[in-house]
């Protein structure tokens, strides 16, 4: 009778987990193509370089574009491209011979006779499904460690993650990042607790997949041999054979674990490089890195790669470890809170998690922190879940602050399942607790409370997730607090042209951020930017070129848009399109005024041409 009611109560909590994560689908799935009188998100921008390349690996087994990231997620993002027979590529186009990948794009999205909506919905569908394995997998994981009332907590807050939400939607590497970290460590803890062959097997090939789905992935290895110092003092203490001697035995775990996860990478890596042409490869490393006479040795180094289709596999998939070192040790442009600058700034990504993160989260994440303190965890099982839990967050965050690339809240992403693992680490004790004591009730109550909350949130920002900020930051105002892949990513073109089209909107001036093209969707419109100084008319905005502008005005002695600072907005659009209907009572009112000496001014009425600005 027990067993039978232990065996529907497992059914049950299935149920209502695949429950869960079919409403976190379908939320993803409907915003993400359109629904309810909305137009759906338009491509944003990584998307541009992520989906020529993805569909040139599974039909061409050519790695020529987007070399900075591994192949893995747009891969999978290409394969339905690939079946449909209708979809045409990028080779016919003159950037495919040049390995150029932005261009690429754009010719496939827009100029190759497809459609920019069918190409986006087949290659997002499959990224909404590595989100759901990722919700399974937690959800399995957190069952594991916690019990089932408690994998539920864990999983629904993670379902109703609005940037999970967000990022799991599109063609890019952040939850794939996130995939990538729960799934290796959870196989790692594992060999280093059996410490079979069996087990390192498993845990080398869940690695080396991880370490093609993003870069990052990279850091495990730092994760990995925290992990194996902690181990040997528990096993130490549970089999008294001495700390040395379970170091030595955790290491071994660790040194096969690492050397057959390599073998799975190059083993991956090699049918996605095997008819890249050796000319194309010795382009990609000669145009990738620098003519620094300090990279020439790397560069003559990676050249010796590139002629046999094995070796070539090597060769790429150090060319994109280094682009990828380089690229966080570069820097981006930085805004947030009216900061600015040209490389990063230290607080960035504090200060973004508070933004962007759900009211509910950051006070349970607090909470638990607190009780983690006063009630220090003193049983070895307790010390080896928590360093579990928490080395790959204190490994990731440090490294995350030290870097330069403050570009999105969205590079966080892999630690997510780890903070949600650690709330339900915290919860544990409270959930199933027979006690009816007041605190122990009153937690409870509480604790539902913010799952009520959470869901409800969530769901009021729908469809608008790319952007999502929790209550503390006036909806009108979030472009005030942060752009780029945190709010303005390319998402709201098409929710441009709903309102223009509502309104009898014709004639519009459009300086657009992201992965759409301008001109395919407002043909009459005219292309503008900042320096072109004041207008009059209508005029839609970017919130990340209105913010970048003035950073970029200032060093280059341009007009920005912060003449348009004291004029309100018409309309925001999605929370990421400015627009403004300007006329001359406004400019009257505001006098425009360039707060630093003009080196450079444009007609208003000078067309500059189709750029394709992709980044700050």
């Amino acid at each position: 009778m027990v067993d039978n009611k232990e065996k529907r109560n497992k059914i049950l909590t299935w149920l209502a987990a695949g429950l869960i994560l079919l409403t976190m689908f379908l939320i993803a799935f409907f915003s993400s193509k359109g629904a309810f009188g909305d137009p759906g998100d338009s491509a944003i921008v990584d998307e541009v370089a992520h989906i020529p390349a993805g569909y040139t690996y599974d039909k061409d087994l050519d790695f020529r574009l987007n070399p900075e990231h591994p192949p893995l997620v747009k891969a999978l993002a290409g394969l339905p491209l690939v079946l449909n027979k209708s979809i045409n590529g990028p080779e016919s186009g003159w950037a495919w011979g040049a390995a150029n990948q932005w261009e690429a794009g754009w010719y496939m999205l827009y100029n190759a006779g497809n459609d920019p909506k069918q190409i986006l919905f087949w290659s997002r569908l499959p990224m909404m499904l590595l989100m759901v394995v990722l919700g399974i997998f937690l959800f399995k994981w957190a069952v594991e460690l916690f019990g089932r009332k408690v994998g539920l907590v864990v999983l629904l807050l993670f379902a109703f993650y609005p940037d999970v939400i967000a990022h799991g939607r599109l063609v890019t590497t952040d939850i794939a990042a996130a995939l990538a970290y729960v799934v290796s460590m959870y196989y790692f803890t594992k060999a280093l607790e059996k410490k079979t062959w069996q087990a390192i097997l498993i845990a080398a090939l869940a690695f080396g997949v991880g370490q093609c789905l993003k870069f990052s992935a990279f850091l495990l290895f730092i994760v990995f041999g925290l992990l194996v110092l902690v181990r040997a003092g528990i096993d130490a203490r549970e089999n008294k054979n001495g700390y040395w001697y379970n170091l030595w035995k955790g290491f071994k775990v660790y040194f096969w674990t690492s050397l057959l996860s390599l073998i799975v990478v190059l083993a991956i890596y090699l049918p996605f490089v095997w008819k890249t042409p050796a000319v194309i490869e010795h382009q990609l490393i000669n145009v990738n890195l620098t003519d620094d006479p300090r990279v020439e040795p790397l560069k003559n180094f990676l050249y010796h790669f590139e002629g046999n289709p094995f070796f070539r596999a090597v060769g790429h998939y150090m060319l994109g470890i280094i682009l990828v070192i380089g690229r966080v040790g570069g820097g981006n442009n930085t805004f947030i809170m009216g900061a600015m600058s040209f490389k990063s700034i230290p607080w960035f990504f504090s200060v973004a998690w508070l933004l962007k993160t759900p009211i509910p989260i950051i006070i349970l994440t607090f909470a638990s922190t607190i009780l983690l303190f006063v009630n220090y965890a003193r049983s070895r099982k307790n010390i080896w879940t928590l360093s579990v839990i928490l080395a790959p967050v204190i490994v990731y965050w440090t490294f995350t602050l030290k870097g330069s690339l403050d570009i999105g809240i969205r590079h966080l992403m892999p630690t997510v399942p780890f903070v949600l693992l650690f709330i339900g680490y915290t919860i544990y004790p409270v959930l199933n607790s027979v006690s009816k004591n007041l605190y122990v009730r009153a937690s409870k109550v509480m604790i539902g409370i913010l799952l009520v909350y959470m869901v409800i949130s969530t769901l009021a920002n729908y469809p608008s997730y790319i952007s999502y900020f929790n209550e503390f930051t006036p909806r009108e105002e979030r472009y005030q607090r942060l752009i780029d892949s945190s709010l303005d990513w390319g998402q709201d073109l098409l929710r441009l042209k709903k309102y223009t089209d509502e309104n009898n909107i014709s004639d519009i001036k459009i300086d657009y951020f992201g992965g759409s093209q301008r001109l395919y969707y407002f043909p009459k419109s005219t292309e503008w930017h900042s320096e072109n100084g004041p207008t009059t008319g209508w005029i839609a905005i970017s919130a990340t070129f209105y913010q970048s502008s003035k950073l970029v005005g200032e060093k280059e002695g341009k007009w920005s848009y912060g003449w348009l600072d004291n004029i309100k907005p018409t309309k925001i659009i999605g929370d990421s399109i400015l627009v403004f209907h300007i006329t001359d009572d406004d400019l009257i009112k505001h006098p425009p005024v360039s707060p630093y000496p003009i080196t450079k001014v444009v007609s208003p009425a000078t067309n500059v041409g189709l750029e394709n600005r992709v980044g700050l």
